[in-house]
């Protein structure tokens, strides 16, 4: 049986929560060497066994420290969105902790949750009857908001999942997200400025297949994705495509190789130090045919 969340947080556990939850705009990143090879999350020393089950779990995200990750099961039935913590990087995972109603809404599936700034977690939901919205929710010093449907700039009769941030040289926050049919084709990325209509993000990301679930590095000049174009494994696999500055397209898509199955690969979400690679998998050594959350890790 999971631990319930504690609703009774504290000043100082509020301001905690806040650190963590909070970005802004930073100088481009480091340069890095390669990926290490990719491991089931679990794996990591002094992990919980209760991170990855025989059900779904994935999609999942970071914090900006790295210490919390938050992601989707439907352990318990529907897709619920959960998260787990440690006090240091070089650790595993704790026990997760499924997050309360207002985020999570009992009988309809929350998935694909991104910890972002100003203590903002957003995430797609079926909740309002469409097959999937964005919605986010707030937490404060007396615990989570209700979760808010984001408007008709963003959300539309497709599904639409997977946000992503960075800030332009302007201070105005950019929104990456992906939009699909249910049956998982038809997806395109697209960005909002500002909360702005949506449009179509140009260059490498945008193909004719099912292009899906970016992420983006904090200066905005990385973008990860998975799609099913030409070249995968099995489908779908991770992908990346870079840019010099902001405001150019991004360039060729590269497909990430070794890192990829035959099985499912998607939504890899990359650290905010861009170090980590988080993803779903459901590749030889997944406890079922359910994905699992894997990660990969390199060094600068």
């Amino acid at each position: 049986m999971h631990r319930k969340f504690n609703f009774s947080t504290t000043r100082l556990q509020w301001l905690w929560w806040s650190t963590l939850f909070t970005g802004c705009a930073a100088a481009a990143m480091p340069s890095f060497g390669g990926w290490a090879a990719p491991a089931n999350l679990e794996s990591m020393a002094g992990s919980s066994a209760a991170i990855n089950t025989p059900a779904v779990d994935g999609c999942a995200s970071q914090s900006r420290d790295g210490l919390t990750i938050a992601f989707n099961s439907n352990r318990a039935g529907s897709q619920d969105i959960y998260v787990a913590r440690r006090s240091d990087k070089s650790e595993g995972f704790g026990p997760p902790e499924r997050l309360p109603a207002g985020v999570n809404g009992g009988s309809t599936d929350e998935f694909c949750p991104t910890i972002a700034h100003g203590n903002r977690l957003y995430f797609s939901s079926n909740r309002g009857g469409d097959i999937g919205d964005l919605y986010v929710a707030r937490r404060g010093p007396k615990g989570w908001s209700a979760a808010v449907r984001l408007g008709a700039n963003i959300n539309t009769d497709s599904m639409e999942e997977s946000a992503a941030f960075f800030e332009d040289d302007d201070g105005n926050e950019i929104m990456l997200f992906s939009r699909r049919l249910a049956d998982g084709s038809g997806g395109k990325i697209y960005q909002s400025i500002a909360g702005g209509p949506a449009s179509l993000v140009a260059g490498g990301p945008h193909s004719s297949a099912s292009d899906n679930r970016p992420s983006v590095t904090h200066d905005g000049r990385t973008i990860f994705f998975d799609s099913t174009r030409y070249g995968t494994l099995g489908g779908p696999d991770l992908w990346y495509a870079s840019r010099s500055n902001i405001s150019q397209p991004f360039g060729q898509a590269v497909h990430l190789g070794e890192l990829n199955s035959s099985g499912f690969d998607a939504r890899p979400f990359v650290s905010w130090d861009g170090a980590m690679l988080t993803f779903s998998s459901n590749r030889e050594g997944s406890e079922s045919a359910a994905p699992d959350i894997w990660f990969i890790t390199r060094m600068r």
